[in-house]
Order: C-alpha cells, then structure tokens, then sequence
C-alpha cells in the first residue's frame, strides 16, 4: 500500500506518520490506498502493522478497533455519513476520560489517551459502540 495523493489528504500527512500523544514506539497510523483505489488507514502498535480498514461507503464502522498498553489507549474507526462528529470515552473501573480525536483523510478518525481503560464508547449522532479494549503487550526480540 502507498500514501494517498490525494490533495485532502496532504494536510494531515505529518500527522498521520505518527501519534505523538503516544510515542512512536507505541502506536502510528497512516493513510494508504486499499482495494479499488479505496482510502485506506494503517494503523500499526509497537512498531507492526496491526490492522488496516478501508472506507466502505455502504456501511462504514464506527469503531473499527480498540486497543491498550500499559498506561495508554487508542481506538479508531470511519466517520458517519457526512463527516458528522465522534465522540470518544475511555472508561474503566475509575475512569471516565474524554479523548481528543483527529480526523486523518476526511474519512476516519483516531482517538488516543494516556489512560488506564478497559472500554471505549464512541458516539456520533445517530449511533452509540461500547467495546472492551484488547491488551497488547510489546514482543521480545526473537534471540
């Protein structure tokens, strides 16, 4: 998969090589191109590729995927028909935590935290996804 050159795409580039909110040895994303030249997003964890969604105009997912480390949380997805806001919460037993999301390629969005979570509920206008988050643990070298 390449990078988009698509010009919508141009202006969230250097945002979209990495997180920095989480370091890039935790997570990054990047826009690509999927099947059918279909915007894509690349979404890797500690350094490997861990999941790729691509813009489905049908039925697009809200919440794509959803994962934490030790002290942090990303979740991702495609925005609503429209473009219309999401709304992001990381909860667990004492938490309740708002997140900040970025838009990348007018089509789908990231939301990052420094939190200890175990769900996510993602809200839009029309639609509301609780989901627990999986655990991701950063691999040993192999000897």
């Amino acid at each position: 998969m390449s990078v988009m050159e698509l010009e919508s795409t141009r202006s969230t580039r250097s945002t979209a090589d990495g997180l920095d909110a989480l370091g890039s040895d935790r997570c990054r994303v990047r826009l690509a191109r999927g099947t059918r030249g279909r915007a894509a997003l690349e979404v890797y964890v500690h350094g490997g590729l861990y999941d790729v969604t691509v813009a489905d105009g049908f039925a697009p997912s809200l919440l794509r995927g959803a994962v934490r480390g030790r002290g942090w949380a990303v979740a991702w997805g495609q925005l609503p028909p429209g473009g219309a806001p999401v709304r992001v919460t990381f909860t667990g037993r004492r938490v309740d935590l708002p997140a900040d999301v970025r838009v990348f390629g007018d089509r789908f969005w990231v939301a990052v935290a420094d939190v200890r979570a175990r769900s996510v509920v993602v809200s839009a206008a029309s639609e509301r996804v609780t989901s627990r988050l999986r655990t991701v643990r950063r691999r040993s070298p192999r000897p």
